[in-house]
């Protein structure tokens, strides 16, 4: 798995950090921590859970957005687009976080029947700029990525 990936002009696209879980007898702790595992203030959590296997999610990126994604139980597949290359990776309960940049189409499926998905955000949705449209995401990325091969 591909632990950072960049757009074009260098500046980080996506990237994973080791999630921190302190195993009990009791059960997990799951640990993010602002400064340590990743470097924004968060304004905005929220999650996605009973999600149908054949859904579909995402299908879009933002203007201008820092997001940590996790996989609090079961599974699913992000693909995630830079504008140059495309990936797509299994998220599971327990793998690491994914620190994403808003300007990262991203494409979420193939969700277990369990799956809980918890995601922090730097921005509130009442200032975040999400682009629906395919042609206007490259329109962003592209100038980014001039004179990559």
């Amino acid at each position: 798995m591909s632990v950072k990936e960049l757009f074009g002009s260098g500046e980080e696209a996506w990237s994973f950090v080791p999630s921190t879980v302190i195993t009990e007898e009791s059960g997990n702790l799951g640990v993010l921590e602002f400064g340590k595992d990743f470097g924004f203030l968060v304004k905005r959590v929220f999650f996605l859970s009973g999600i149908r296997s054949d859904a579909v999610r995402g299908l879009h990126s933002h203007k201008e957005l820092k997001q940590a994604i996790v996989c609090l139980s079961g599974a699913f597949t992000i693909e995630l687009d830079n504008g140059v290359d495309t990936k797509a990776i299994e998220m599971r309960a327990g793998g690491d976080t994914l620190l994403l940049d808003g300007k990262v189409w991203r494409t979420m499926r193939d969700f277990s029947e369990d799956a809980v998905v918890m995601v922090l955000c730097d921005r509130e949705y009442r200032f975040d700029e999400v682009v629906r449209d395919y042609s206007v995401f490259q329109e962003i990325v592209e100038p980014v990525n001039v004179g990559i091969q």
